[in-house]
């Protein structure tokens, strides 16, 4: 990874993340070019390294089930060099979050660092809401493949829409307190 983080996540523009920030709440769900090809590559080779698990197959209530079919790594050591891209882009979204006029700048802290991965053939994971401790702004990386980032109105996948994304792009979705305490959105 780059020494310099500052010239790390060379495509995303602070102007169009001011720009895409301010969108969110209304939004709920947008991408915005982050990572050039390099970059990309410097991450695929990082998150390659890493050990991965399957997921549970099932997880939440009885009347809220989820269902995943995929590979994640929770167990990143604070030390990693993805933590230290998590922090910077912490700072750099915190900052943007204050320029956007919204709420939250003060109190963003990226809690959680998930590794998920999405082989040939595998379902996903079917519509849910990230966690209460998820605050203020989730950002995901998309390091590679060509599948369907959608939010949607339920959970059976009613009003499906997908979020334009492609290698390389950071999807930042609302979480609890960027504008009021009301949960993300089911995707």
């Amino acid at each position: 990874m780059a020494t310099d983080l500052d010239r790390f996540c060379s495509r995303l523009d602070s102007r169009q993340l001011i720009s895409a920030l301010g969108r969110l709440p209304a939004e709920q769900s947008l991408a915005v070019p982050c990572l050039d090809e390099h970059e990309r590559q410097t991450l695929v080779s990082l998150v390659d390294s890493l050990t991965y698990r399957s997921a549970s197959p099932v997880m939440g209530g009885a009347t809220t089930p989820v269902y995943q079919d995929f590979e994640l790594c929770y167990d990143i050591p604070p030390d990693h060099q993805l933590w230290e891209l998590a922090r910077y882009l912490e700072k750099r979204i915190a900052t943007t979050i204050k320029k956007a006029g919204l709420q939250g700048h003060d109190a963003l802290q990226f809690n959680d660092l998930i590794v998920q991965n999405y082989p040939p053939g595998c379902q996903g994971i079917t519509p849910h809401r990230d966690h209460v401790r998820y605050r203020i702004v989730v950002a995901i990386f998309l390091l590679t493949g060509d599948g369907n980032f959608c939010t949607c109105d339920d959970r059976k996948g009613v009003g499906a829409k997908t979020i334009p994304a492609v290698p390389g792009d950071l999807l930042l979705m609302t979480a609890p307190g960027l504008v009021e305490e009301k949960p993300g959105p089911l995707h």
